[in-house]
């Protein structure tokens, strides 16, 4: 799911760059929209939410995942012992980012928006739970998949097709970076 989901989001860092801002994390999406809408591109957000497959979805069912996702990552953070490169984001320290900053994007109309991020914990703490939980994480599967279903995404094909829609997107994304750019060398619209 990582596999596909972060050069997925890495769409928006390629805007986000040519404006010349931060290259943000959790507020990727929230920065992309801000920058279209800035140069004159804000079409091109619908695009990237269809991308991610969160186009549609209503903010009840994304803060139905994320309630999951809270007990998922509560669970995860008590049993984690193996080191991965993300462990510092699925620790009780990390829960006001990880959780309560997805919880307040959805409070404040950016439900969509949260969707990169609850996807991505809700990943790295299945991979933390194969691990050092295998029960817990058999255990918790089901409302992983869920999110991810609810995505669009329900097998390996639909991650491939996925892909490639990404793939067939990077000739547009390219040509409005550019522009964002040109735009943006003089001085930063936002």
């Amino acid at each position: 799911m990582t596999g596909w989901l972060f050069p997925t989001g890495v769409t928006t860092h390629v805007l986000l760059v040519a404006a010349l801002r931060n290259p943000t994390v959790r507020l990727r999406y929230v920065a992309a929209r801000e920058v279209l809408a800035a140069y004159g591109h804000d079409h091109l957000y619908p695009e990237l939410m269809e991308l991610l497959g969160c186009a549609r979805i209503s903010a009840p069912v994304v803060r139905h995942h994320l309630d999951e996702l809270a007990d998922t990552f509560d669970t995860t953070a008590r049993v984690a012992r193996t080191p991965f490169l993300f462990s510092s984001d699925i620790t009780a320290q990390a829960r006001p980012i990880a959780v309560d900053g997805s919880r307040s994007l959805i409070d404040r109309g950016d439900h969509r928006e949260a969707v990169f991020w609850i996807v991505a914990t809700f990943a790295r703490c299945h991979t933390i739970l194969a691990a050092d939980a295998p029960e817990l994480h058999a255990a918790r599967t089901p409302a992983f998949r869920a999110a991810v279903a609810d995505l669009g995404i329900t097998s390996t094909d639909d991650l491939l097709r996925r892909a490639e829609d990404v793939g067939r997107f990077l000739p547009r994304l390219w040509r409005t970076a550019e522009e964002i750019l040109d735009k943006s060398v003089g001085g930063p619209a936002v």
